[in-house]
């Protein structure tokens, strides 16, 4: 048996200010008020010091680390992410890699999720392979054109069932009849839509296939007006007006990928329940700093193509979390559910992961109140840090 003792519990919607929790086994035991949990003699008790104690981070849109692609090298991205408190992390595949680089780094990261720090991989992001032909590396993305069933079923052969979420531009032609595969493939994925001008009427045909989820909500493209002058509505406007719909956040520094004012009204019309915090991590392989003339801003966290364009972060999530607090008041608590709790259910995955309760794994860090992290325990193993 394992405690931790004088913490502050952070819970979905609460704090227990002088608690302690008990873990055995990878699982946790008990919680609540420090003189409330037993503990049993032997116990091998950490005191806290006042440290929160809050679930393990879930990371779903994660390419890569600060130098390569999670599947050139899975165990060192994952001892990366994991130092900084995600305990569950989603690598995520782009459509500038070939049909072999995907089923060659869908078979890397599988090997790799089953040892070693490599165990907080819990499957695969596939933002595309058929989303709209813009945005970052868009002179790389070599999955354009028609989609044809020949050319996605070897895909669908390898990662069905690790695959977790797939995004899509819902205004691409042929989508509709790739997504009937997949969903017969694999039920339980996740539909996502990225990097796409669709209308809101485009993307509501979707539901029926399971959307729920917006790639980075506020930088997956704009639908055009229907006059001269007008605002259309698509994706961002679909997003925050469907209840049912999660919308990711990349949270900068600088609130360059989505401005502080958007961010506030995101938080405000969605709600916390249904934000997603991703890091939308990239290696720096480009090492642009800016592109004024086209209205690109440098971001310190930030990432940027071989052209200059704003391409994902890096963003780790305690980051995310104090930057989102720091640019809209949201609390410890609401910030720390958009980076677990909230990503746990979207992926069906909160009857393990993404809160503190008995039973669940205990998938566990240590942070103050910026989220600036002092442990980090994986199923129930606490994790050597720098």
């Amino acid at each position: 048996m394992n405690a931790i003792v004088h913490t502050k519990l952070l819970l979905e919607d609460g704090i227990v200010w002088d608690g302690a929790i008990t873990y055995e086994d990878g699982r946790i035991v008990s919680l609540g008020p420090v003189g409330r949990v037993a503990i049993p003699a032997g116990t091998a008790v950490l005191d806290a010091g006042g440290l929160y104690t809050a679930p393990g981070l879930i990371d779903i849109h994660n390419h890569g680390g600060p130098d390569v692609l999670f599947h050139e090298d899975p165990q060192g991205c994952a001892a990366h992410f994991l130092r900084h408190g995600e305990t569950t992390v989603l690598p995520t595949f782009y459509c500038d890699l070939t049909l072999e680089q995907m089923l060659s780094g869908s078979r890397v990261l599988r090997a790799a999720s089953r040892t070693g720090a490599g165990r907080i991989i819990g499957g695969l992001y596939m933002e595309g392979p058929y989303m709209g032909g813009f945005g970052s590396n868009q002179n790389a993305i070599l999955w354009g054109g028609e989609i044809r069933r020949g050319e996605y079923a070897p895909l669908l052969d390898e990662v069905a069932g690790f695959a977790r979420i797939w995004a899509v531009d819902p205004a691409r032609p042929g989508i509709e009849g790739f997504l009937r595969d997949l969903k017969a493939a694999d039920p339980d994925a996740v539909i996502a839509m990225g990097h796409s001008r669709a209308a809101a009427e485009q993307c509501r045909r979707l539901r029926r296939y399971g959307l729920r989820l917006q790639t980075h909500h506020g930088d997956s493209g704009k639908a055009p007006g229907r006059a001269q002058g007008t605002v259309g509505a698509g994706c961002d406007e679909f997003t925050l007006y469907d209840p049912d719909v999660y919308a990711e956040l990349i949270c900068d520094e600088n609130g360059i990928h989505v401005d502080p004012d958007m961010l506030r009204m995101v938080v405000r019309t969605k709600g916390i329940e249904r934000i997603v915090l991703i890091t939308d991590s990239m290696p720096d392989k480009g090492h642009f700093r800016n592109n004024e003339a086209e209205g690109i801003l440098f971001g310190p966290d930030l990432n940027y193509d071989y052209e200059g364009h704003l391409a994902g972060s890096h963003l780790t999530l305690d980051n995310a979390c104090r930057n989102l607090m720091a640019h809209t008041g949201c609390g410890l608590c609401q910030a720390v559910r958009m980076a677990s709790l909230n990503p746990a259910r979207l992926l069906g995955l909160d009857g393990e992961l993404g809160s503190l309760e008995p039973g669940k794994r205990a998938n566990l860090i240590l942070i103050d109140d910026t989220v600036r992290i002092s442990a980090v325990i994986l199923a129930g193993e606490t994790v050597a840090l720098p």
